[in-house]
């Protein structure tokens, strides 16, 4: 048998606060790397051996892994950085705390740009700074480098990484992938083939994990909701 499993990476000092982080790169605090260790703990526990290791391009998910990895007892034979597996590019919000948002223009408004399934939030300017530093880290993009995404958005970008890491599953490599809430949102959609009004409802903690197995070309769940290393 093989497994997929997608990791939520640690804490974030904006996640801490509640700020829209999206594309901007943030570290791991204290506790996200508690949260980390954990993860890569309950991820041992399994007793799979990780054969292959995905990271998105932001440095919270490579620190996650990092922390992750050692605490397997073994060395993943391969590593991969993958653009695809980012958290979704929050756009004009990148930045913002959600309480001021929803000073401004409701509490309903910043639910529905934060949780909702097809809501883009407003974009971010072409010439804008941060975007010119997503630019330079993301040349392989060019001027289609996102300037705001919705979570369906996000599927969209999701769902051919996936195609990958399900037919390496098929092919007897045990998959790793550590990745970002709203990625984790959208693996886990697609996988399990959740409604789009119900999508929402995912909301995974900092470490939690979702592990999959192969059976007959096809990845079912190994526990009815994800890990939360909280909880171990």
């Amino acid at each position: 048998m093989t497994y997929l499993a997608i990791v939520r990476h640690g804490q974030t000092e904006w996640n801490r606060i509640g700020v829209f982080t999206g594309w901007a790169d943030e570290g791991l605090t204290e506790q996200g790397h508690r949260d980390s260790r954990a993860a890569g703990i309950a991820l041992a526990e399994t007793g799979v051996q990780w054969d292959t290791v995905y990271v998105s391009t932001l440095r919270r998910s490579a620190e996650t892994a990092a922390v992750a990895v050692a605490q397997f007892g073994h060395r993943p034979a391969t590593h991969f950085v993958d653009w695809r597996i980012n958290e979704r590019h929050v756009g004009d919000l990148e930045g913002a705390r959600r309480v001021d948002l929803a000073a401004v223009h409701g509490a309903d408004r910043v639910a529905q740009w934060r949780w909702g399934f097809d809501h883009r939030p407003p974009l971010m300017d072409v010439d804008d700074p941060r975007q010119a530093v997503h630019r330079s880290r993301h040349p392989e993009l060019g001027m289609s480098i996102p300037r705001g995404e919705s979570l369906a958005d996000v599927m969209a970008r999701v769902r051919p990484w996936l195609a990958e890491a399900r037919e390496a599953v098929a092919a007897s490599a045990n998959v790793v992938a550590f990745t970002h809430g709203t990625t984790f949102r959208a693996i886990r959609a697609l996988v399990e083939g959740v409604a789009p009004k119900d999508v929402h409802r995912m909301q995974p903690p900092n470490g939690g994990i979702a592990m999959y197995q192969m059976s007959e070309h096809r990845l079912l769940p190994v526990a009815a909701a994800p890990i939360d290393p909280a909880e171990r």
